[in-house]
């Protein structure tokens, strides 16, 4: 049943909405969840407004509907009436009291969101243009393994913000671009979203998440081109790094004890013999590890978080060193042992940090991942000094969040001096190794908050190139005010969180910094440089899962 701003809180007799209360071991009910806007997952109530404003706008087109429905709380409509709609779910719920039957529904899939997981309707798309063009909104639920077109049968779970949680019970009406996920845990492990999607239809996926997160930045991010993703040579097989784990419950035998990944929707543990998406030596490696769990698992508290990581040693009879081992003669080995010290190679490059540390963990796409970075820096060095007539133009190299190095390192043969930051002194220790086993003699790894970089800076910004590749969340508006102020000629902004990042380079809009298609924000003061985006590239790293890393390369107007 649809919703509108007149029967938010009725149903059709007139009365609220009643939800069980599920009973405690006592016999006493317990008391109803508050839903809250701020416990929701934000991609999925995004997708939601995507959804209901394209909708809407085609729906109006047909049927001349005059206003932006007062139920769907955007700016100009009725925040209280959304609040009042999305703190009132018309529809029981499994952990609400209801029982199997009563949590039962078939639903119609009208989007993917960012995270791979679906937003369902009971409405077909028809039904759904005909409600919102007249300002009803129907309730909504989030579905997994599911594609944009799909009919399913789904279980409602838990109740948030504005729609429900649900578990998939069957797919009754596929999608054309549905295939046979080759692994046996699909569907119920956490870890993959995407297996029952072709991997070329993945890539187009994730371009269009890509896209969405800046066209819903910023208006004008729409317009900008995103290219095709650059996909990875191994989409399955690929990942150097898993971190199965278990947990110890009451009235679990010691010896079933299962040892895996969490249950897609749930917290409990899926036991999983074999992942398909790490190499060949990290899942001889995922065997061992849990051969040895299970044998000393009587030795175990609480539960515990196992480490599989693939390293790069000399072979027998070739070297005594990493160090002293071309990269082409390392041989492939695996570790358990958090406290030890790994190797990554990329091409011929070398990179040694502890096994518990962060580094990218699919090693077949790193050399195209890195060469493109550098090649965005050397092509833009070479357009830009052909405009001033001068040999080169990029003479430093500024990585923030330089990590054990690899972009620095990887890029340094182009530049006169290559300067990296990082608040980890464990990193810039790795940093500074690294660049020494690599020759990278004009590095130099400082300890120190990116937030405060530029007073470490003395380089004439003109022919100074900025690399920032900040955490999941994004940078902070400080260092990218300080970064507009010092000016760099480029910058190359690499992400693992494609919406942080789109929300940072809007934060650069906003202080005037940013023209796209000759527009820029209105501000007090000009800004000391002003960007054009250049080019949108991402790339897959992740592949059967919906993690996309992005890279953005900024230039200075002058």
């Amino acid at each position: 049943r649809a919703v509108s701003p007149s029967n938010l809180n009725t149903d059709s007799a007139g009365a609220k909405p009643e939800q069980k209360r599920p009973k405690t071991q006592q016999g006493r009910p317990h008391r109803p969840r508050r839903l809250r806007k701020a416990d929701a997952d934000e991609t999925v109530l995004d997708a939601i407004e995507l959804l209901l404003r394209e909708t809407w706008l085609n729906g109006r087109s047909a049927t001349d509907c005059p206003g932006i429905p007062a139920a769907f709380g955007w700016s100009s409509g009725d925040q209280d009436a959304e609040a009042a709609y999305s703190r009132s779910p018309p529809i029981p719920a499994k952990l609400a009291g209801a029982s199997e039957a009563e949590c039962t529904f078939d639903v119609y899939v009208h989007e993917m969101t960012e995270r791979g997981v679906s937003i369902a309707a009971r409405e077909t798309p028809e039904q759904l243009r005909e409600l919102v063009s007249q300002g009803q909104r129907p309730w909504f639920f989030v579905v997994p393994f599911t594609l944009k077109g799909e009919q399913a049968r789904i279980r409602s779970v838990r109740h948030e913000w504005g729609y429900t949680q649900s578990d998939l019970l069957e797919v009754t009406g596929k999608s054309p671009l549905r295939i046979e996920a080759p692994c046996a845990y699909f569907g119920r492990c956490s870890g993959c979203q995407l297996q029952h999607v072709g991997y070329n239809h993945q890539l187009e996926f994730k371009r269009q998440v890509v896209e969405r997160a800046f066209a819903h930045a910023n208006p004008l991010f729409g317009k900008l081109p995103v290219l095709s993703v650059s996909q990875s040579p191994l989409p399955y097989g690929y990942r150097t790094k898993l971190t199965p784990h278990f947990d110890l419950r009451k009235n679990t035998p010691i010896d079933n004890v299962p040892i895996g990944f969490n249950i897609a929707g749930q917290r409990r543990v899926l036991d999983i013999e074999d992942c398909m998406i790490g190499t060949d030596v990290v899942r001889r490696g995922f065997a061992q590890a849990r051969k040895d769990a299970h044998a000393k698992m009587a030795s175990y508290k609480r539960g515990a978080t196992l480490l599989v990581r693939e390293t790069n040693v000399p072979g027998e009879g070739v070297g005594t060193s990493v160090a002293d081992t071309p990269a082409a003669e390392l041989v492939k080995e695996y570790t358990l042992d958090p406290k030890s010290w790994v190797t990554d190679t990329v091409g011929d490059l070398k990179f040694r940090y502890p096994a518990s540390s962060f580094f990218q963990n699919n090693a077949s796409i790193l050399p195209a991942f890195t060469g493109y970075v550098r090649e965005e820096l050397h092509k833009w060095s070479g357009q830009l000094a052909a405009n001033d007539g001068s040999d080169g133009v990029l003479k430093t190299l500024i990585d923030a969040y330089c990590g054990s190095g690899l972009f620095g390192i990887a890029c340094h043969q182009d530049f006169e001096k290559v300067l990296g930051i990082e608040i980890s002194n464990e990193s810039i220790s790795c940093a500074g190794d690294n660049a020494k086993m690599n020759g990278a003699t004009n590095t130099d790894f400082l300890l120190g908050d990116a937030a405060r970089l530029f007073e470490k800076v003395d380089s004439d910004p003109s022919s100074t190139a900025v690399i920032i590749d900040p955490p999941r969340k994004g940078s902070n508006p400080d260092f990218l005010d300080q970064l507009i102020t010092y000016g760099p000629r480029v910058i190359v902004y690499i992400a693992c969180g494609v919406p942080a990042q789109a929300r940072d380079i809007n934060h650069m809009y906003s202080r005037g910094a940013i023209s796209v298609d000759g527009h820029t924000a209105t501000v007090d003061s000009k800004p000391t440089a002003v960007y054009r985006i250049a080019a949108i590239q991402p790339f897959d790293l992740f592949p059967q899962t919906y993690h996309v890393e992005n890279i953005v390369t900024l230039v200075r107007e002058d």
